[in-house]
């Protein structure tokens, strides 16, 4: 099966979509057949309405979407039907692509796989905040056009899946979950993640780029908390800085990892090595591939019920999600709760460890994707003849 993998950026750069479209095109190539990549798709027309975004954000006009516009969209589709003359993939693959299968003429089957849907952005992530109304038209019309035309439907959570059902008609048939994986080229061994921490410290962890929308402000108050409880608590903060109001005594910064540098991956790993706990309070959150991260490693995740995160971390099975409302007090006690149980601890970190290697991993992923391909190519072959 030769699968064209169509994406707006380079699928074979490990930093595109925070790592999603690399991993799982190396997947696809692993467990599932030949990988032709169809991209970067970057017509012309983007580098206008970027620039017209910057305008109007500088003017306050109102917010667009320069990727989700009619104009770029039809010349992705343009793009992508001659480079699929030349590339004769069997199947097309088309991740977060709305904007790129939307107008696509061609018969070939296509799986279009999202962490949501725009109907579910829509004054839930900021980036969609202050949209124009024919913005927001546009984005809606292409998330629809996308839904209709894809063959396969693959979403990570039951909560964007049932998004694509429900608000955008999609035929529940065609409509399938498969979590993503871990974006990590090295995993530890399940004996080394699964090893008793060293040292009677209790270790937090806050893995996020975005201080205010991950929660950062909580995960220091639940510090706080759990040092008044009496607990010899410490956190690390990995992947931004804490304003300059925040007290550091028992915070650790580090304001940056490359996971694409070995020694800055073995960093990162070393640290989740060492952490009792991921706290993620994060506000708004599609499905959020640190806690693959975090159960690759036998780490609990305590996060928040929002999104996708409670069909990523099982409450009470492999971590905990609390209510968004909850502060840095609640999210101490559960966790002081479990401290407090050392072997509902070994069955938390154990059950999280089993999650990453079922359900959790890339080759799960890619493993359904050939299963829902086998299903549908032989359909796609009788039709065309």
């Amino acid at each position: 099966m030769r699968i064209g993998f169509v994406s707006a950026l380079d699928a074979s750069d490990p930093k595109s979509w925070s790592g999603t479209n690399y991993f799982s095109a190396q997947a696809l190539s692993e467990y599932a057949g030949t990988v032709v990549n169809i991209g970067p798709i970057q017509p012309s027309s983007l580098w206008f309405k970027r620039a017209e975004s910057r305008i109007r954000n500088t003017m306050h006009f109102g917010r667009i979407l320069p990727k989700q516009s009619f104009r770029v969209a039809r010349d992705n589709a343009r793009l992508i039907e001659r480079k699929i003359k030349s590339a004769k993939p069997d199947i097309l693959c088309a991740p977060a692509g709305s904007a790129l299968i939307g107008f696509l003429n061609s018969e070939l089957p296509i799986l279009y796989f999202s962490d949501a849907t725009a109907r579910l952005m829509f004054n839930y992530n900021p980036e969609f905040a202050k949209l124009t109304d024919e913005a927001r038209k546009q984005a809606d019309e292409l998330e629809q056009k996308a839904i209709t035309r894809a063959d396969i439907l693959l979403y990570p959570t039951e909560w964007a899946a049932q998004s694509a059902i429900d608000h955008y008609n999609a035929d529940p048939d065609k409509v399938h979950v498969a979590p993503f994986g871990a974006n990590l080229s090295k995993v530890p061994e399940r004996e080394k993640a699964l090893a008793p921490r060293i040292g009677s410290k209790l270790r937090l962890i806050f893995v996020g780029v975005n201080w205010k929308g991950k929660g950062g402000a909580i995960a220091v108050e639940a510090l706080r908390e759990l040092i008044a409880k009496g607990f010899d608590a410490e956190l690390t903060i990995v992947g931004c800085v804490p304003p300059a109001d925040v007290a550091r005594d028992r915070i650790t910064v580090i304001p940056f990892l490359d996971k694409n540098d070995p020694a800055q991956a073995n960093k990162l790993s070393d640290l989740y090595l060492e952490s009792d706990f991921l706290i993620l309070p994060t506000r708004n959150e599609c499905f959020g591939i640190v806690f693959c991260e975090a159960a690759a490693h036998g780490v609990i995740s305590i996060a928040t019920a929002t999104g996708g995160v409670p069909d990523v971390v099982k409450h009470g099975t492999t971590g905990f999600v609390l209510a968004p409302e909850c502060g840095g007090r609640e999210y101490a006690e559960r966790i002081s709760e479990v401290m407090s149980d050392k072997d509902h601890l070994s069955t938390l970190r154990r059950n999280a460890r089993d999650d990453y290697e079922t359900r959790l991993n890339w080759e799960a992923w890619a493993s359904r994707v050939k299963l829902l391909a086998g299903l549908t190519l032989p359909k796609y072959r009788q039709h065309t003849g």
